[in-house]
């Protein structure tokens, strides 16, 4: 038997790497400091490891036109798979806050 061990640094990587697959979403890349308060999360990528299995929280920015309500199901699975086939752990939750939505940049300068 193998002993082994898998860091929260490699958890959060894991779930970063599936983040990556989807197009117009990504992890908050700076909370902005109310929004810290209210939703007390240093980090837009959280991994808790319970007794029931990995749970994870993530705080995310979504590009403006997709609809969230269709989004949030398939980060939950993507996430939840990517974890499940690296680790073998059970993925109790996928938790999310979309705390932003970007407007595109393209977008921005035709009207500047």
């Amino acid at each position: 038997m193998v002993d082994y061990e898998i860091t929260d640094q490699a958890l959060e990587a894991l779930v970063l790497h599936a983040l990556m697959e989807l197009q117009g979403v990504r992890p908050l890349e700076t909370i902005p400091r109310p929004l810290g308060e209210v939703f007390k999360r240093a980090r837009p990528v959280r991994v808790e490891r319970t007794p029931e299995g990995l749970s994870v929280d993530l705080v995310l920015s979504v590009d403006y036109g997709l609809p969230i309500p269709e989004l949030a199901p398939k980060v939950q699975k993507e996430v939840a798979e990517a974890l499940y086939l690296a680790t073998g752990e059970k993925v109790k939750a996928v938790n999310l806050t979309v705390a932003q939505v970007e407007y595109p940049k393209e977008a921005h300068a035709a009207q500047g």
